[in-house]
């Protein structure tokens, strides 16, 4: 599986197209994506529901007809947000498989920065795309409506559990790996060393 790294919008979120076998997905349209209206797509999968990541979802899906799938928890930050959750082509569950081509990307349910946050793994090649879950050297905010430090500290143990080989794709900055994270990132040393 490939994953292209696209920068859109006025906050320079990372939104990816994953293409396996022809099949493609669009991770986080944060902005309208007009030039890929002639991919075949398969999913528009958001990982969560703030503005810059999920915007362009919706002129996406009426160009494409490419299902927009996310976590139900996600419709009452569409809502705080002050704004009416796209069409839900499928609700999200922790661990189905979504399959594109002959690969297949794991869903993770990964609260904490929004109540619905996910993130979207392909296991075969150690990459997980995690939105705002955890950047490089940081961590997402828990202090925006819907958030919760607690909850994003269980889901940043949860990504602890991820090996040193895994590359993380976040929604904003550069892609990092766990290995690196786990040596560099103040944030998740916090973390590891606070585990029961």
């Amino acid at each position: 599986m490939e994953f292209r790294r696209l920068v859109v919008g006025p906050l320079r979120t990372n939104a990816y197209l994953a293409l396996a076998d022809g099949e493609g997905a669009v991770i986080d349209p944060g902005d309208d994506l007009p030039h890929l209206a002639d991919q075949p797509l398969r999913y528009i999968l958001l990982t969560h529901g703030h503005f810059d990541h999920a915007d362009g979802a919706e002129a996406l899906h009426a160009r494409t007809g490419a299902p927009i799938l996310y976590h139900p928890d996600e419709r009452s930050t569409f809502w705080t947000m002050g704004r009416q959750p796209p069409p839900l082509g499928q609700p999200l569950a922790d661990g189905e498989r979504l399959p594109l081509g002959r690969e297949e990307l794991l869903v993770w349910h990964l609260p904490g920065h929004s109540p619905g946050s996910v993130a979207y793994l392909w296991e075969k090649g150690k990459v997980a795309v995690v939105g705002d879950v955890l950047f490089a050297r940081s961590v997402g905010r828990s202090d925006l409506p819907g958030g919760s430090w607690e909850a994003l500290v269980r889901s940043l143990l949860r990504l602890l559990t991820l090996d040193d080989e895994w590359r993380i794709l976040p929604g904003h900055g550069p892609a990092t790996q766990m290995g690196r994270e786990r040596e560099q990132n103040s944030y998740l040393r916090e973390v590891g060393d606070a585990r029961p």
